[in-house]
């Protein structure tokens, strides 16, 4: 740090290395990076300026090809870690991260109170609230601001909502409960174009929830659904190329398909049957879709919709800019908590190929899924046998059949393909 400004810090639970480069390409006003920041350096790492809460941003604008290397200390803990944090908080985290408006009704804490009267632990109780609003509330970018108080609103009188609302709502719900909890905004990881190279736009932007453990520091959880988000997106971009928009792709990304590529090795090989925030359990997994989600600045409850603006941006802030994670796919699969939240991502994206590709990959994770929910399958037992065995839904059968057609009698169309994928979809969301 620079005399008289702030310093980069180290979250106190345990971490490991990541190392990152970034590039714009358009100009843009924000500095992301994998949280937490603990070194930046390159062309732009002069305008690099450290936030109150510990985030960066440039003291004035990057421009189309300035770059900058940040190096960022990624929690690294279990489930059961965090459910055995004991201790009080700092005074200033709780002072500061448990306040809430006079006007917040009585009824948000007696909603919250009843919603986790089962959990004997704070992870516990932030997970049972995570899980409460995405079971609860539709997604839809189609809502009308309510009047008063967010979280109410959210919880009594509105059926759907956008990341903004269920990160607003479960934050309010944590602190009427004393923990100290804080909404973040940020970026998802965007378009994988290369091996470690992923294109984010504006309309990667999201809305999640950081809860504090003592001893560890923040936590990320995403109550939003993962699934009708992802669609809002896509759909936003498609109709921006569809309708010939500028900024909307880099040279890297003309005709490429949003996709996460499969980790090294079998997906449901080494799986760990560990309870966690987000089945695939990790941590990180239940951030917004993958273990190194570009970070964004903490915001204080309410400051987003607030400012009356969608979480996903207007066209003109479409194109953010390419990110090099350098060495990331290392790093990632030496952390075994860290391939689990990397598969829980290459489940929920299928890279659009050829008809019988693309009924293969929804098929391979299909099995992935049932040997996560029930059993692998066992030498010499055939998938008809596996299925009928683990008294399969009749949606995997289904699909089970598709890829019989498209393996063995080599026939595959179109129709076969969107069909496998959207049995696969509701399998997932089962």
């Amino acid at each position: 740090a620079r005399p008289g400004e702030r310093p980069l810090a180290f979250p106190p639970g345990e971490s490991r290395r990541l190392e990152q480069t970034f590039e714009a390409e358009s100009s843009i006003s924000t500095m992301p990076a994998a949280w937490r920041p603990v070194e930046v350096s390159g062309e732009a790492a002069d305008t690099a300026q450290v936030t109150s809460l510990g985030g960066l941003r440039p003291a004035e604008s990057l421009e189309p090809g300035d770059s900058y290397q940040v190096t960022s200390a990624v929690l690294d803990i279990s489930a059961e870690d965090l459910a055995a944090a004991g201790g009080d908080d700092p005074e200033e985290i709780e002072e500061q991260f448990t306040q809430l408006p006079e006007s917040t009704p009585d009824r948000v804490a007696e909603r919250a109170a009843n919603v986790t009267s089962a959990a004997s632990n704070r992870y516990e109780t932030a997970r049972a609230i995570e899980e409460y609003l995405e079971s609860t509330k539709e997604y839809s970018l189609d809502v009308d601001r309510p009047e008063g108080n967010v979280a109410d609103a959210f919880l009594f009188e509105m059926e759907a909502g956008y990341c903004t609302y269920y990160a607003t709502t479960m934050v309010t719900m944590l602190r009427t409960q004393g923990i100290p909890a804080r909404l973040t905004v940020g970026y998802t990881p965007g378009e994988q174009v290369d091996d470690d190279t992923y294109v984010v736009r504006g309309y990667d932007s999201h809305a999640w929830v950081e809860v504090y453990f003592p001893g560890q520091g923040w936590v990320p959880f995403d109550p939003t659904p993962a699934t009708p988000r992802e669609a809002a997106e896509r759909s936003r971009l498609d109709q921006a190329r569809a309708e010939n928009e500028t900024n909307v792709d880099t040279n890297d990304t003309l005709g490429s398909e949003r996709a996460t590529p499969l980790p090294e090795g079998d997906p449901a090989a080494g799986a760990e049957q560990t309870p966690t925030p987000s089945d695939p359990a990790d941590i990180n997994a239940s951030s917004p879709g993958v273990v190194e989600a570009i970070q964004g600045r903490p915001e204080e409850v309410g400051a987003a919709q607030d400012g009356g603006s969608s979480p996903l941006p207007s066209r003109e802030r479409l194109a953010l800019g390419a990110v090099v994670l350098v060495g990331a796919a290392a790093g990632l699969r030496r952390s075994g908590l860290a391939d689990r939240a990397y598969r829980s991502l290459w489940l929920r994206h299928v890279r659009r190929s050829d008809p019988r590709t693309d009924v293969e990959e929804a098929y391979e994770r299909l099995v992935y899924l049932l040997e996560r929910r029930h059993r692998p399958r066992r030498e010499g037992e055939t998938v008809r046998q596996y299925l009928e065995a683990i008294d399969a839904d009749p949606r995997a059968r289904r699909l089970a059949q598709l890829r019989e057609r498209a393996h063995y009698g080599g026939v595959a169309t179109p129709e076969m393909a969107e069909e496998a994928l959207d049995l696969l979809a509701e399998l997932r969301e089962a």
